[in-house]
C-alpha cells in the first residue's frame, strides 16, 4: 500500500489504495486527509491512470463513497 505522489494536482498530495479493505485514502496539499470506503479496484485504476487526479475524484469518488476524515 505504497502512496501516489501527485505533484501535478493542485488539490492531492498523494493517495493510496488497500485493495484487501477497499479503502482509497487521499492526502490534500491543505493537510487533510480522507478514507474513502468500499471503493473498487477499478476505481482506484482509474484515479491512478487519470490526467486530473482532483476532477476524477470530483466525478467519481466524492458523493457516491463512504468517507471519514482520518
Amino acid at each position: 500500500m505504497n502512496w501516489i505522489e501527485t505533484p501535478e494536482s493542485s488539490n492531492i498530495s498523494r493517495f493510496r489504495y488497500d485493495e484487501n479493505a477497499m479503502v482509497l485514502t487521499v492526502e490534500f496539499k491543505n493537510g487533510g486527509r480522507y478514507d474513502y470506503y468500499d471503493v473498487p479496484i477499478a476505481v482506484f485504476e482509474g484515479m491512478r491512470g487519470a490526467a486530473s487526479k482532483g476532477q476524477y475524484l470530483a466525478h467519481n469518488i466524492k458523493g457516491r463513497f463512504r468517507y471519514a476524515r482520518v
